[in-house]
C-alpha cells in the first residue's frame, strides 16, 4: 500500500515539474502541440492494432516522430514565403 502511494506522489510530481518546464518554455504552443497530438493519435492507433504496452510506446514515438516532421515542414514552407 505505501509503495503505491509512493508511486502516487512520484507521478504528481513528475507531472507538476513537466507543467512547470513547459509554461517557462520559450518554444510555441503549436512546436510541442503537434507533435503530441500526433503521438497520442499514434497511440491509440497501435493500441487498436496491438493492446499491448510496446506497441503503445512505439505508436506514440512514431506520431511524435511523424509530427515534428508535419512541424518542421510547414516552418519551411513560411520560411520560403518570407
Amino acid at each position: 500500500m505505501l509503495r503505491i502511494r509512493k508511486r502516487r506522489w512520484l507521478r504528481l510530481l513528475a507531472l507538476i515539474l513537466i507543467l512547470t518546464l513547459a509554461a517557462s518554455c520559450q518554444e510555441r504552443l503549436a512546436q510541442v502541440g503537434i507533435p503530441l497530438a500526433y503521438g497520442l493519435t499514434g497511440l491509440c492507433l497501435a493500441l487498436l492494432v496491438s493492446p499491448t504496452l510496446t506497441a503503445g510506446a512505439v505508436g506514440f514515438v512514431v506520431g511524435c516522430v511523424l509530427g515534428a516532421a508535419v512541424y518542421n515542414n510547414s516552418l519551411k514552407r513560411q520560411l520560403l514565403e518570407r
